[in-house]
């Protein structure tokens, strides 16, 4: 144990995260925010106290497990506010971190979390920034005044500038440390520069070196130039937005951070993601015994009316619909190997660009016993999805980190990937998976040849997928980098 602190002066962190797997999710980050917080208690549970918070979403008031604990008034630039707190109630796991939801006058009841009908909602620049202030006043209602703060995302960028500018002014808050973790580089939290006095901040924050992008104001910044250390969630990631184009536009903004911007790999929950314990699976299984992964197949075959072929492979999909993840290849490549007779099945489950899903339903009425398509998201087909396939298609632009691959190795699908970002980091083409040897049409279909080869010969798939499926990819080694970089922040306090 390095954390020199004792049991009376825990290391106190907050965790501010927009979304909180399993309460509400939208991305990658939910599941994040849902685990690393309990793997970072269980590596001290005497020396740490971590909090995690998030938004109160709609319908938490009548969500089953999250109780209301209290309101209380707050002030921000221009007003008051009246801010409801629920409560998630203790589970049965001692290990669970309880999750607080903040939602500012009423602004988080809706209907979605970001926006409905593929719009952003127009006041979101409000949102955040009442999210941002009624934080500061939960930290006094509950006297917990962290060592750190650890935001993600351009929702709590803001938080990062302002606790940046409340440290010069407030006592109680002047020791607090931060960090911010960027989950995706895409997503910046754009507003109009105007807007700029509304946040409290002083004009200076409207500089090219703090908030201003390309003349308007983006809370992503608000993190990368404000947050004391700065995180991405893999180390391949961390260098391919230091240059364009995955750099966004802010690849300088990222170099100026120099050593203090760090890449640290992303796990996954893997009492979660547990083939031998899944209750979503017809039969359980491990690396030890694959016989279990044989009947979890031909169940989901069975439920899509897909053919069982034994020498024909699975391919599986979960995932966002969108070019990003390089769906439009996928759907090309498959349609395109079917019509050269190349036998195998595809299952896809996911949701995103109208086009996409038009494509992905129509290939599967051209292909009806070998191609089956779910629109929307489900969370125990996914489960069905990853135990019942033979390999998992990832042929993304780019992938920050990713976590489908992982839970594909974890359950013996051998993932097929576009080596960038995280994918890079995590599938090793010599043992657990098959990277594309270039991100095009005839990329995605000489990869998915490479998977159909690989199925033919039994003993290189099996060793595959039984190194695949031992493969560590739990938070607790993560989470330690994580401790680390939380140290050296003390430290430097």
């Amino acid at each position: 144990m390095s954390i020199r602190k004792s049991v009376q002066e825990r290391l106190k962190i907050l965790f501010l995260s927009s979304e909180v797997s399993p309460f509400l999710k939208s991305g990658g980050l939910a599941d994040v925010a849902g685990a690393l917080p309990g793997a970072l208690h269980r590596l001290a549970p005497e020396a740490i106290d971590i909090r995690v918070l998030t938004t109160g979403f709609g319908g938490i008031r009548n969500s089953p497990g999250i109780a209301f604990k209290k309101d209380f008034l707050f002030s921000f630039p221009g007003g008051k506010g009246e801010a409801e707190v629920f409560l998630s109630e203790p589970g049965t796991d001692p290990d669970s971190v309880p999750v607080t939801f903040l939602d500012p006058s009423r602004l988080f009841d809706r209907p979605a979390l970001y926006g409905e009908n593929g719009k952003d909602y127009p006041d979101n620049f409000r949102r955040f920034l009442m999210w941002s202030y009624a934080i500061r006043e939960w930290m006094r209602e509950e006297s917990f005044f962290p060592d750190i703060v650890h935001g993600n995302d351009w929702q709590s960028g803001l938080f990062m500038a302002l606790l940046k500018h409340w440290r010069t002014t407030e006592k109680e808050l002047g020791k607090i440390r931060s960090l911010f973790t960027i989950h995706n580089m895409a997503y910046k939290g754009l507003f109009p520069l105007e807007d700029l006095p509304f946040t409290g901040l002083p004009p200076e924050y409207g500089h090219l070196s703090l908030l201003e992008f390309y003349g308007k104001l983006a809370f992503i910044k608000g993190g990368i130039c404000c947050a004391d250390r700065v995180t991405t969630v893999s180390p391949t990631y961390r260098e391919e937005v230091l240059s364009e184009p995955l750099g966004e536009g802010l690849s300088g903004a990222l170099r100026a951070r120099g050593e203090e911007f760090l890449g640290i790999l992303n796990g996954i929950d893997d009492k979660i993601w547990n083939p031998s314990t899944d209750p979503s699976l017809v039969r359980p299984y491990s690396f030890k015994d694959l016989s279990g992964k044989t009947e979890n197949r031909k169940f989901l075959l069975e439920s899509f009316f897909l053919s069982d072929e034994p020498s024909a492979p699975v391919f599986g999909m979960v995932t966002r619909l969108a070019e990003q993840k390089g769906v439009d290849l996928a759907l090309k490549a498959i349609r395109g190997l079917l019509g050269d007779s190349l036998d195998f099945r595809m299952v896809i489950l996911g949701s995103g660009d109208p086009e996409l899903e038009r494509e992905s339903l129509k290939l599967s009425r051209d292909f009806p016993h070998k191609v089956a398509v779910r629109i929307g998201f489900d969370d125990s087909l996914a489960h069905q999805i990853v135990a019942g396939s033979d390999f998992f298609l990832m042929p993304s632009r780019f992938e920050p980190c990713g976590l489908s691959q992982m839970y594909a190795m974890r359950y013996g699908a051998i993932p097929v990937v576009n080596p960038t970002g995280g994918l890079r980091d995590t599938v090793d083409p010599s043992r657990t998976g098959i990277w594309l040897d270039s991100l095009s049409l005839k990329g995605v279909q000489d990869g998915m040849k490479k998977a159909i080869e690989m199925y033919r010969q039994k003993a290189l798939f099996q060793r595959f997928a039984e190194d695949a499926m031992q493969t560590d990819n739990s938070w607790e080694e993560r989470a330690g980098e994580y401790r680390e970089a939380y140290e050296s922040l003390l430290k430097e306090r």
